[in-house]
C-alpha cells in the first residue's frame, strides 16, 4: 500500500522582506526570500581545513511572524525587471499524469552502453512510472524526468529563462507539498505542485536535467538528484554521459568576501550557533543539452555538456542542503526553512524557486539594481570585476521583496482571483 502525507504549515505565515543596502552589517535575517548570495564562486574562494568556505555571519537565524488573518494579503504587482527575457516553456503532454507501472523486473537490463543510452533517452522517451521504475534507471544511468524542456523547434532567443506565466504570483510561496514514502518511511516521491491540476512526480534517488524538475527535486529532497557529482571537474568521467552535472558542493552566505552578490536569507554561522531556521547551503552548477543558455552571455554559447567535456557557464542553483550538525536532506530540514535559488548570471542575480511547476520569485541582486554584469571580486575574461567598478557600491538598493507563505489551496485560490 502506497503511504501519501500531506506536508504543510499550519497557519498561513507572512514574512517581512531584508532591508537591503549597502551595509551587510544591516541586513535583516527575517524573510524567506529576496536578497540572495554564493561563495563557491569561480574567480575566488577561501576554504577552511574542512573543506567549506568559510563565513564571518553573525546574523540572528531565520525567522517569521505567523499572521492571525485567515486571508491571504495580495501585494501591489510591481514591474519585473527581466521582462525582455519572457519565454514560455512547452511541456510534453506525455508527462503528466502517467499510470503507474511497477516492472516485475529490470525493463533496461540490455542497456549497458552510451549508444544505446544515447537511443534510449532520443527514441519515444518517456518519464519513469514509478519509484521501482525510477530506481531501475538509475542502476543504468538513465533520466527518469524530462530529458529537455521545451521541442527542438522551439528557437527562443532566451530559451530557458523561468516563464513568468505566473506573474501575479512571483511573491506567494507555497509551503506545502505531497510526499509518498516506502514502509520504513524513507522518501520515494514527491508531486510537484501544478497549478492546472496535471500531476507529475519526482523520485528520490533518480536522475532528472530539466529546470522543474531539478529544482523540485532539490526543495523536497534537499539533496541534489543521482546525475550530480561533487567536484567541479569538467570531464565528463562517468555513464551518465551527456547528463553528467558538477558541482554539488558546499557555500556560506558570505557578502563579506563577495560584495556584489546578494544576500540570501541566512542561514549558516559557520557551526558556531545551533537553533530552529539555521541551516546551510550547497549549490550545483545547471545546464542543459538541447539547447544552451544564452541571455546575453556570448561566451557561453555552447551545450554544459557535449559529452566529452563540461563548460560550466553562469547558471547554478543554491539550495538549502543539511543542518549545522551536518545532517544532509529534507528529513533534517522542516519544509518551511527550504530555499531553492536559481542565478543565471553567476551570482549577480538571484531568483527563489516557490514550490510550483513554473513558478518563479522576482530576481533580485546586483544586475536588477541597476548595475552592469560583474564577474567576480577581480576582473576575468568574461567582464569588470568589482574592484574594477568606479562605484562598486550597487547604483540602486536592491528591492525589497516580501514572499508571503501561503499553502496549495491559497495560491489556486489567488490565481482564481487574478483571472477573473
Amino acid at each position: 500500500m502506497k503511504k501519501y502525507f500531506l506536508v504543510s504549515l499550519s497557519a498561513l505565515m507572512v514574512l517581512s522582506a531584508c532591508n537591503v543596502n549597502n551595509s551587510q552589517s544591516e541586513n535583516s535575517a527575517s524573510n524567506m526570500t529576496s536578497i540572495g548570495d554564493s561563495t563557491s564562486n569561480e574567480v575566488t574562494s577561501q576554504e577552511n581545513s574542512s573543506g567549506e568556505i568559510s563565513s564571518e555571519d553573525t546574523l540572528p537565524p531565520v525567522s517569521g511572524e505567523t499572521s492571525n488573518s485567515t486571508s491571504t494579503p495580495t501585494p501591489v504587482e510591481g514591474v519585473f525587471l527581466d521582462e525582455q527575457y519572457e519565454s514560455f516553456h512547452y511541456y510534453d503532454p506525455q508527462s503528466y499524469d502517467i499510470t503507474e507501472v511497477i516492472p516485475s523486473a529490470d525493463p533496461y537490463s540490455q542497456i549497458d552502453t552510451k549508444n544505446e543510452r544515447t537511443a534510449f533517452h532520443n527514441q519515444n522517451y518517456t518519464r519513469a512510472t514509478s519509484y521501482e521504475d525510477a530506481m531501475y534507471r538509475t542502476n543504468h544511468f538513465l533520466i527518469s524526468g524530462d530529458v529537455k524542456d521545451t521541442p527542438e523547434e522551439a528557437a527562443y532567443t532566451i530559451n530557458h529563462f523561468p516563464n513568468r506565466r505566473y506573474k501575479n504570483l512571483a511573491v506567494y510561496r507555497i509551503d506545502e507539498g505531497q510526499y509518498e514514502y516506502n514502509p520504513d518511511l524513507s522518501f520515494k516521491s514527491y508531486t510537484i505542485n501544478n497549478l492546472e491540476g496535471k500531476n507529475k512526480d519526482i523520485y528520490y534517488g533518480a536522475a532528472y536535467v530539466t529546470l522543474e524538475d531539478v529544482a523540485a527535486y532539490l526543495f523536497a529532497f534537499a539533496e541534489a538528484p543521482a546525475n550530480w557529482k561533487s567536484s567541479k571537474s569538467t570531464s565528463v568521467s562517468t555513464n551518465w554521459d551527456v547528463y553528467e552535472r558538477a558541482n554539488n558542493s558546499y557555500f556560506s552566505a558570505n557578502t563579506d568576501d563577495y560584495m556584489y552578490e546578494p544576500d540570501v536569507p541566512r542561514t549558516d554561522f559557520g557551526g558556531e550557533r545551533s537553533g530552529e531556521g539555521i541551516y546551510k547551503y550547497y549549490e550545483i552548477d545547471f545546464g542543459y543539452t538541447q539547447v544552451d543558455w544564452t541571455l546575453g552571455y556570448t561566451n557561453y554559447k555552447v551545450p554544459y555538456n557535449n559529452g566529452n567535456k563540461i563548460t560550466r557557464g553562469p547558471v547554478r542553483f543554491v539550495y538549502t542542503a543539511r543542518d549545522t550538525e551536518g545532517n544532509v536532506g529534507a528529513q533534517h530540514i522542516p519544509l518551511e526553512h527550504r530555499h531553492v535559488f536559481l542565478t543565471y548570471n553567476h551570482y549577480n542575480d538571484f531568483v527563489e524557486y516557490l514550490n510550483y511547476e513554473n513558478g518563479w520569485g522576482v530576481p533580485f541582486g546586483w544586475m536588477s539594481a541597476g548595475n552592469e554584469y560583474c564577474s567576480g571580486m577581480s576582473a576575468s575574461e568574461f567582464g569588470k570585476g568589482y574592484y574594477e567598478f568606479s562605484n562598486p557600491n550597487p547604483k540602486v538598493e536592491y528591492t525589497d521583496n516580501e514572499v508571503y507563505r501561503t499553502d496549495y489551496q491559497g495560491v489556486l485560490d489567488l490565481l482564481a482571483s487574478f483571472d477573473a
